[in-house]
């Protein structure tokens, strides 16, 4: 945690901020390892604090042994403003993007004085990079994943629903170490398949169907993100076609992967293929992106963006074809930037699994 702190104090000085506020649970978590539900950090040149009520004290005191834990009795922000009055007309940065309305509003009519600016940059600059626990946080996350891959190949069968799919994902995950799932699962089959995020339904699997399975488990806090899209049955000609080029723009985007390449042009990558296949349209988000403690971090693998790739970043590496009435593919692997290229956590097979 010391690294962490020592980053954002070195953000803290080349600003000029006087205090750094941290309010959502993600960055309470990375800056001091406190992983209750509630609580925020005010974090000074010299000093860090934790405050949070009487439910987490104790709890605080343990997994954050470097701040000075106070207890709050009623109003959190009213004690967050008093340890920051000495500095009242300095600079606190907020995270603005994570802090309620309500909340901003009431730091500011307690520090009149005090200039209010955004965090939430140099936060999400310092969390781009991880740190070999951070890496084997995700790493054992995939290999789970890979393992639920394996598994639920010998489970599926035309009859069983999307949420019968899913359901033994999760429980299959969960009983391998995974500490929760993430929030947005996908389990969608037939032409619910051309839906990129479709949620598991009650729908009824077929022979002749794609079931396109994204999913993620969570280690010590840390996301993982994997996809594959299986067939039920012989696959047409169509299915193999829009399979083979969504594998083809996803291996050659792996192959372009290392330090010193733009995010924009990656995307170009695999999103060229796609469109010199004639399914460009069909191709809407972005390549890639980067995750840790939140599924969606920066940087993103999209046009847009045109952030350098450093060692130490994690990536998706996922793009699809998404045709309405008829289905969609996406495979998706994980890896991680390294000085020489990069490290492909994802192990699973990408040939097109025909599920009799």
């Amino acid at each position: 945690m010391k690294q962490r702190l020592d980053k954002l104090r070195k953000k803290m000085s080349e600003k000029g901020w006087k205090g750094v506020f941290i309010f959502s649970p993600e960055n309470r978590y990375y800056f001091s390892g406190y992983k209750g539900s509630a609580g925020a950090l005010l974090i000074e040149e010299d000093s860090q604090k934790l405050f949070t009520d009487f439910r987490y004290v104790d709890q605080a005191k343990d997994q954050a042994p470097d701040f000075e834990v106070i207890q709050h009795q009623q109003n959190l922000i009213e004690m967050v403003c008093d340890s920051f009055s000495s500095y009242h007309k300095g600079t606190l940065a907020l995270e603005l993007g994570d802090v309620p309305a309500s909340v901003y509003l009431e730091i500011q009519s307690r520090l009149p004085e005090a200039d209010l600016v955004d965090v939430t940059a140099a936060t999400n600059e310092i969390r781009m990079i991880k740190d070999k626990e951070e890496i084997e946080n995700m790493r054992k996350g995939i290999e789970i994943c890979d393992q639920a891959f394996s598994h639920i190949l010998n489970f599926i069968r035309p009859g069983m629903t999307e949420k019968d799919i899913g359901l033994e994902l999760e429980i299959f995950m969960k009983k391998q170490g995974a500490e929760r799932i993430k929030p947005n699962h996908v389990i969608a089959s037939g032409p619910r398949s051309c839906l990129p995020h479709g949620q598991a339904t009650d729908r009824v699997v077929k022979v002749g169907d794609f079931v396109k399975m994204d999913y993620g488990a969570i280690v010590n806090g840390y996301f993982s993100d994997f996809t594959r899209t299986v067939v039920l049955g012989e696959p047409s000609d169509k299915q193999v076609e829009i399979y083979n080029i969504v594998r083809h723009a996803q291996e050659e985007s792996l192959k372009a992967i290392g330090p010193g390449k733009t995010c924009s042009e990656l995307d170009e990558v695999g999103r060229g293929i796609i469109r010199e296949a004639g399914y460009g349209d069909n191709f809407g988000h972005s390549l890639g992106h980067s995750l840790g403690l939140a599924i969606h971090e920066q940087p993103a693998m999209r046009a847009t963006d045109d952030t350098v790739l450093q060692e130490g970043m994690v990536i998706t590496v996922e793009p699809g074809i998404y045709i309405p009435e008829f289905g969609g593919v996406r495979i998706e692997d994980l890896v991680v930037i390294t000085k020489d290229g990069h490290v492909n956590f994802t192990k699973s097979t990408k040939d097109l699994q025909v599920i009799s």
